[in-house]
């Protein structure tokens, strides 16, 4: 089972709860988002690693205790899409998150739903907001038995 927390809760009275419920569940993990890994960390009284990355990276990498991959969230979960729709991507964490999805047969995307005010860079950017690309790339993912869950 390959878990996915993505986003904020809707309501902030949920976190404890969603992360609890995250941090409990069985299999790969992968959070993605800062915001994400930040609500997480606090819930759990966890301090994240995180390493200064090489030029050639896209993204930032955290390493958190008893969470396979965490790191940005929407640049992230769009690459995953290109990748997954057979394009090329420079993202080393879209790519192994992609290796994942592809290894795995059951896949559970917890997606948050709280407005995280970004509307704007996304659309400068080319990027489809975290619900919007999360069921683009569910609809990729028809061989597999998908469990989503927005909050």
């Amino acid at each position: 089972m390959l878990n996915i927390l993505t986003g904020l809760p809707q309501n902030k009275k949920d976190d404890n709860t969603i992360c609890n419920k995250f941090a409990n569940s069985v299999g790969t993990k992968i959070i993605l988002g800062s915001s994400t890994m930040k609500m997480y960390c606090r819930e759990l009284n966890i301090v994240p690693e995180i390493t200064i990355l090489p030029a050639d990276t896209t993204t930032p990498k955290y390493f958190i205790n008893g969470i396979d991959i965490a790191t940005e969230g929407i640049i992230t979960l769009n690459e995953c899409y290109q990748i997954l729709s057979g394009k090329s991507s420079d993202n080393k964490d879209a790519d192994e998150i992609v290796k994942k999805i592809n290894s795995e047969q059951e896949i559970k995307f917890i997606v948050g739903t709280a407005d995280n005010g970004e509307h704007l860079f996304y659309k400068q950017n080319n990027l489809l907001p975290r619900t919007e690309i999360v069921k683009k790339i569910i609809e990729l993912l028809k061989d597999k038995k998908i469990i989503t869950e927005f909050i």
